[in-house]
């Protein structure tokens, strides 16, 4: 797959060809079941030229949940622009979270697999990327909150707590393995009922 980047997203040519070759393969073939001369062959080149960049597929694996967290963080930010109906930015700005990657995910026979082995062997990256789409959520709650365009009274006045129920809910939109249409509607209707009830005057 042809990985789309942000415009201020800087990356090597050739590591975005190895890593959509990879990510295809896994969505392919499942992590366990793609070999390096796979990825090799995807991005077009020898195995020993992947190596040059990569020590196995473990290490493209990690820099992989990164390249997601990185895109995720730029589209987020795109969509939480501030002034923006909060029922509008929080569905648009979760679509975005969710992104080509994830969609690919979903559609994919080994995608528990994939998701087993982000947690397996990607565990910090996520955990550092998913502490900074939080942190971006929290600064535009607060932009909002200062603006008068939200209240965050009713719900204990601390952005960051907010904003960790509110990922707890994307998160769980997971469950049941739902295809990625069921997955896009239910994230739609979680960010518009959020939006509505943090929003002043609903």
């Amino acid at each position: 797959m042809t990985l789309e980047t942000p415009e201020n997203l800087s990356i090597d040519p050739r590591q975005k060809a190895i890593l959509g070759a990879a990510f295809e393969a896994f969505r392919q073939y499942g992590f366990r079941r793609t070999a390096m001369e796979d990825i090799a062959r995807g991005a077009g080149m020898s195995r020993a030229a992947l190596y040059l960049h990569y020590r196995n597929k473990e290490d493209i694996f990690r820099s992989l949940a990164a390249y997601y967290y990185q895109t995720a963080e730029q589209a987020i930010r795109a969509e939480l622009r501030p002034g923006r109906p909060m029922a509008e930015a929080l569905p648009a700005a979760f679509r975005a979270q969710a992104g080509e990657l994830f969609e690919a995910l979903l559609t994919s026979p080994h995608g528990d697999e994939l998701l087993d082995t982000k947690y397996a062997n990607a565990a910090d990256v996520a955990e550092a990327g998913e502490a900074r789409l939080a942190e971006i959520y929290a600064d535009w709650l607060t932009g909002e909150a200062t603006a008068g365009r939200c209240d965050l009274s009713p719900y204990g006045g601390d952005a960051r707590a907010v904003v960790a129920t509110i990922l707890a809910g994307l998160h769980g939109m997971k469950a049941g393995q739902p295809s990625y249409a069921d997955y896009r509607a239910r994230a739609d209707r979680l960010g518009a009922m959020f939006g509505r009830a943090l929003a002043v005057g609903g």
